[in-house]
C-alpha cells in the first residue's frame, strides 16, 4: 500500500481514537465513505490499540508496513530470546511487536520490543538505528521509560524496556478537562523528561497523549524514546537521508493532530517541534480535546500550518492566564517565536505550579515534582470519594445480608446473570496458521464446539455456527464481525499444528469499546484437543463472570465423543457439509461414516450424515429414492443414541416432510427440535420453509423465518429464505427487497439471485428475471434446479425457442444424472402444454421429488389448480385440501 494511503489511515485512526467509543462506528462510516478496505484496516488497528491499551503505541503506517513486508516468526510463550523469557504478547507498536518478558538474570519483568527485519535490512541504516537506540538507552530519568538493552538473538532484533503499568494520558483525559493540579503535575514531568532528552541531543518527534503513561501513583512515563530520531543539529542532509530510509518501512514518526507546522510541511525539525507537541498535549488536558482537529486529514494539516488555535480561556475559565500564555507561546507557528529550549518552558510551568501551591515558593529549579494520583480530582476530593465509597459498601453489605436472609430469591434466569455486562457472544472460526491451510476444518470445528457448549448454558445469547461461517474466509476484523452479528463480544483465535503438538491462541474482545476482555495460549498434544476445549470454555465463562451451577459446569465440558480420531473426522465432515456443494456433501458423507466407524455411539456424526444425504437431495444432486432412506436411517440412529439431540430431531423432520410426506410426524419433530434448542436457527428455517409454507400457514412461516434471521442476522441462507417465504406468500415486492439486501451482503451468492429472479418474474419484470437467473446459473456452476427456472422465465417471456432449448438440455442431462421431473413440469406449464405438465408431475410423484410438497404455493402451477388432477395429486401427497 502506498505511503499516502497509510498517512490517511494514520490520521483517521488518531481521529477515531479521539472519539468516544460509542461514536466511533458512526465516525468511521462517514470518514470511509464506502471504502471497505479502509474501514477494515481501521477496525483492525483499533482492536490492536484496545489490546495494547495504548502501551508503546505507534502510527499505523509503521505497523502496516511491517505486516506487509515481514514474515518473522512469532515467539512462543516460554521461549528464550537472549536472557529474556517471553510471557505474553502485549501488542503492536513502535515499529515492532511488544511482549511481556522476564529477565531471567535479574528476575524483573520487561517490555520486549521485537523489531521487524525490514527496518534494519540495510547495513548502513541498521548501524545508524542501533546507534540511535543505544544513545536513547543512556537516558536515565524517572519520567522516561528506560531502555535496558538493545541487541540481537537468533533472528530477533530487540529492545528491552522498562515494563510500565498504568493508563495512557489519552485514556485519562477521555473528553473531559483535567483538574489543574493533575494537569500541571503531568506537564512538569513530561517537560522535565523532554528537557533531559534534549540535553543529550535526542528529540522525540511523536509526543502525544497516547505516548504518555500515568502509573497508579501518578508518575508519568514518556514512551518510545527508543525509536525517536537523533537531533542532527544543522546537518539536515543526514536527517533527510535517514528519513528517506525510514519512509520505506512506513516508519516516519508524527501524528497530524500533534505535529508541529514544520513537521506537517515535511521540513527539517529540531527540539522545538517537541515543544509545540507538548503545547498541544497541555491544551488537550485543559480543554478535553486537541486544538487543531478537523474533519479530514487535509483540513487538520492546514489548520496546524496556517490557522490559529482558539485561546484556552474561551473554554476553561479555571486555567490561569499565565498557563494560557505558556501554551500560546509553545503553539507559535514559527519555531523562532516559541520557547527556544524545553528548560525555558519548564521554568514557566514551574512558575504556574508555584502560583497554585503545587510547588513551594522557595523550591529550586530542580525540585522534585509532586505526583497527583490518577483521575481528575484533587487529593481532598479523592479522600471524600473514598469515604463515600466505603460508606456505600457498608450499606450494600448490610442490605445484601438482610435480603439474603429474609427476601425470596429470584428464579434462575429471571434477571441478568452477567456481572461483566456481556449478554451476547459470537465465536468466530479460528484461523489456521498452517501455510497450506490444511487445518482450516479444525479452526471451524473448534469454534462450532465452543459455540455449542456456551449456548447450552442459556446464560447468554450465543450466535450459532452457521451464522459465523462466512467469516472463515473473510478479511473482516473482529469488531466489524461483532457489529454485523449484533453481539456484545466476540471470541476469536488461531490454531497452529507442529507435528503432534497443537497451539491454540484465543482472545475475547468487547465489541462496544474494542477492549480485550481476556486472552490466553494453550499448548497440548493434538490427541488432547478435548482438554484445550475444556480449558477455553471454562476460562471464557470466568472472563464473562458467568455464575455456573453444577449442571452448567457439566454442560460446559460435555463431550459427544471421547474418541479424538472420531472427533477429528467429524469436524472435517461438518466443514465439507457447510460448503453446500455436491462435492462437499459427498466428502462430508465419507468423513461422517469414518466418525461413526471409530465411535458407533457418536450421535452428532449420525446427524451430520443425515444432513449430508438430505443436502444432496435438496439441491437435486441425487435422486430422493437413492439418498433419503439413508438420511432417515442416520437420523434414527442418532436419536437411538441421544433422544435430546435437537439436530437429530430436525434432520428426521426434514425427511418426514420432504420424502415420507408424514406431515403430522414432521411437525412434531420440528417442534421438539425447537423446544430442545430454541437457538437452533436451522430448525426454525426448515420448519418455516418445508412445513409451514408447504401447508399454507404462510404468516406462521414468516414469523419462524424472522426468528431464524434474528438468530443468524448475517447468514446468507437465512436472509435468502426469508425472501423465499415472502415469495411463496405472494409478497413479491418485499421478496425483491429482501433478496436485494442479501445480494448487497454477498453479490456472489447464487441462491439469492435465483430467488430474486423468481420474484421479478411474478412481477412481470421478465427481462430482469432472466438476467438474475442467468447470474445464478453462472455462480452455481449451472445447477439443473436453476437452469429449469431459466426455462420457465423464457417461456413466460414468450421466448419459446430458448425455453425449448433448456428443456432439451435438461432431458439429455437426465440420461446421465438426476434431473427432477417436477422442475421440467414447471417449464411445460409456462409453455401452455398442460398434458406434458401433468405427466411431469406424475413422474415427480413417483420419484418423490423433494420440492413437490410446495405444489400448492408455487405460483408457477397456479393455472393448474382448477384441474381435478391437481387436487388428486395434492390429496395423494397428503397436503391439506
Amino acid at each position: 500500500m502506498k505511503p499516502e494511503r497509510w498517512k490517511q489511515v494514520d490520521e483517521l485512526l488518531e481521529a477515531a481514537l479521539d472519539c468516544p467509543a460509542t461514536e466511533r462506528a458512526a465516525f468511521l462510516d462517514r470518514a470511509c465513505s464506502g471504502d471497505e478496505e479502509l474501514r477494515h484496516e481501521l477496525d483492525s488497528l483499533l482492536i490492536s490499540d484496545g489490546q495494547a491499551k495504548g502501551f508503546i503505541e505507534s502510527p499505523p503506517a509503521r505497523v502496516a508496513a511491517d505486516l506487509l513486508t515481514d514474515n518473522q516468526p512469532k515467539p512462543r510463550r516460554g521461549q528464550r530470546i537472549a536472557h529474556y523469557e517471553v510471557l505474553s504478547h502485549i501488542g503492536s507498536g513502535g515499529m515492532g511487536e511488544v511482549y511481556l518478558a522476564r529477565d531471567t538474570g535479574l528476575g524483573r519483568k520487561v517490555a520486549l520490543k521485537l523489531l521487524p527485519p525490514s527496518l534494519t535490512a540495510d547495513p548502513q541504516l541498521r548501524s545508524r538505528f542501533f546507534r540511535e537506540a543505544q544513545l536513547a538507552s543512556t537516558l536515565d530519568h524517572p519520567n522516561v521509560c528506560t531502555i535496558h538493552e538493545v541487541g540481537q538473538a537468533s533472528s530477533f532484533l530487540f529492545i528491552a524496556m522498562q515494563y510500565v503499568e498504568g493508563a495512557t494520558l489519552k485514556q485519562i483525559i477521555g473528553s473531559c478537562p483535567l483538574k489543574l493540579d493533575a494537569l500541571l503535575s503531568i506537564s512538569l514531568q513530561v517537560a522535565d523528561a523532554l528537557a533531559s532528552a534534549h540535553d543529550q541531543g535526542i528529540i522525540h518527534r511523536d509526543i502525544k497523549s497516547n505516548n504518555i503513561i500515568i502509573t497508579p501513583r501518578g508518575q508519568v512515563k514518556v514512551l518510545d524514546f527508543g525509536l525517536a530520531k537523533l537531533m542532527y543539529g544543522r546537518d539536515h542532509k543526514a536527517e533527510s537521508e535517514l528519513t528517506a530510509q525510514l519512509t520505506k518501512t512506513g516508519a516516519v514518526i508524527g501524528t497530524p493532530n500533534y505535529m508541529s507546522p514544520e513537521q506537517a510541511r515535511g521540513a527539517g525539525v529540531d527540539h522545538r517541534s517537541d515543544i509545540f507537541s507538548l503545547g498541544v498535549v497541555i491544551y488537550e488536558m485543559a480543554r478535553g480535546d486537541v486544538p487543531f482537529k478537523r474533519k479530514s486529514q487535509a483540513e487538520t494539516m492546514n489548520a496546524v500550518i496556517n490557522e490559529p488555535h482558539t485561546p484556552l480561556l474561551e473554554f476553561n475559565q479555571e486555567i490561569p492566564a499565565e498557563l494560557s500564555a505558556t501554551i500560546d507561546r509553545a503553539l507559535s507557528k514559527d519555531p523562532a517565536n516559541r520557547y527556544q529550549t524545553m528548560r525555558e518552558m519548564l521554568l514557566d510551568l514551574r512558575h504556574v505550579a508555584r502560583g497554585i501551591g503545587l510547588l513551594g515558593a522557595s523550591d529550586p529549579q530542580g525540585a522534585v515534582i509532586p505526583y497527583v494520583p490518577l483521575g481528575k480530582r484533587s487529593a481532598q476530593h479523592w479522600m471524600w470519594a473514598m469515604v463515600l465509597v466505603m460508606l456505600a459498601l457498608l450499606i450494600g453489605v448490610g442490605l445484601w445480608a438482610f435480603s439474603s436472609r429474609f427476601m425470596p430469591r429470584p428464579p434462575r434466569g429471571s434477571s441478568s446473570v452477567l456481572d461483566s455486562g456481556i449478554k451476547s457472544l459470537a465465536v468466530l472460526p479460528f484461523k489456521s496458521l498452517s501455510a497450506d491451510g490444511a487445518d482450516e476444518y479444525l479452526g471451524v470445528g473448534i469454534a462450532e464446539t465452543l459455540t455449542t457448549r456456551l449456548a447450552s448454558l442459556r446464560l447468554l445469547t450465543v450466535r450459532p455456527s452457521s451464522a459465523v461461517l462466512k467469516y472463515a474466509a473473510s478479511d473482516k476484523e473482529t469488531v466489524v464481525a461483532g457489529q454485523e452479528l449484533k453481539v456484545d463480544s466476540v471470541l476469536e483465535g488461531s490454531i497452529q499444528r507442529l507435528g503432534e503438538r497443537l497451539r491454540v491462541t484465543v482472545r475475547l474482545v468487547s465489541v462496544s469499546d474494542i477492549s480485550l476482555l481476556w486472552a490466553d495460549h494453550f499448548d497440548e498434544n493434538f490427541t488432547d484437543i478435548f482438554k484445550v476445549e475444556d480449558s477455553i470454555s471454562k476460562k471464557v465463562a470466568e472472563a464473562l463472570a458467568l455464575k455456573l451451577s453444577s449442571e452448567d459446569q457439566r454442560r460446559l465440558i460435555k463431550r459427544d465423543t471421547d474418541n479424538a480420531e472420531a472427533y477429528q473426522v467429524y469436524l472435517k465432515g461438518r466443514f465439507f457439509w457447510n460448503k453446500r456443494t455436491e462435492e462437499g456433501f459427498r466428502l462430508g458423507i465419507a468423513q461422517f461414516k469414518q466418525a461413526v466407524e471409530k465411535d458407533p455411539g457418536y450421535a452428532l456424526a449420525y446427524a451430520g450424515l443425515a444432513d449430508s444425504y438430505t443436502g444432496l437431495t435438496f439441491y437435486n444432486f441425487a435422486a430422493p429414492q437413492e439418498t433419503m432412506p439413508k438420511a432417515r436411517e442416520a437420523a434414527m440412529n442418532a436419536l437411538a443414541i441421544d433422544t435430546t439431540l435437537a439436530e437429530a430431531h430436525a434432520s428426521l423432520a426434514h425427511v418426514r416432510v420432504n420424502y415420507d410426506w408424514e406431515f403430522s410426524d414432521a411437525e412434531r419433530e420440528f417442534r421438539l427440535a425447537i423446544e430442545l434448542n430454541p437457538d437452533y436457527a436451522t430448525a426454525h428455517q426448515w420448519y418455516a420453509i418445508h412445513y409451514l409454507t408447504a401447508t399454507g400457514q404462510l404468516e406462521e412461516a414468516l414469523q419462524e423465518m424472522k426468528r431464524a434471521l434474528d438468530l443468524e442476522p448475517t447468514s446468507l441462507v437465512m436472509n435468502t429464505f426469508l425472501g423465499a417465504t415472502l415469495y411463496f406468500a405472494g409478497r413479491y415486492d418485499d421478496a425483491i427487497e429482501q433478496c436485494r439486501k442479501t445480494i448487497e451482503m454477498d453479490s456472489n451468492f447464487a441462491v439469492a439471485h435465483w430467488h430474486l429472479g423468481l420474484a421479478y418474474e411474478q412481477k412481470g419484470m421478465l427481462g430482469d428475471a432472466i438476467a438474475e437467473i442467468q447470474k445464478a446459473i453462472t455462480l452455481s456452476g449451472r445447477s439443473p434446479l436453476i437452469v429449469a427456472a431459466l426455462g420457465h422465465a423464457y417461456a413466460k417471456a414468450g421466448k419459446r425457442n430458448e425455453a425449448s432449448r433448456i428443456l432439451d438440455e435438461l432431458q439429455k442431462l437426465s440420461a446421465v444424472r438426476y434431473v427432477s421431473s417436477y422442475e421440467l413440469a414447471a417449464i411445460y406449464v409456462a409453455l401452455g402444454e398442460r398434458e406434458q405438465a401433468f405427466q411431469g408431475l406424475e413422474r415427480s410423484y413417483k420419484e418423490r421429488s423433494f420440492h413437490l410438497i410446495n405444489l400448492k404455493v408455487r405460483p408457477e402451477f397456479a393455472s393448474l389448480r382448477a384441474d381435478p388432477r391437481f387436487h388428486d395429486l395434492v390429496r395423494r401427497i397428503g397436503l391439506p385440501q
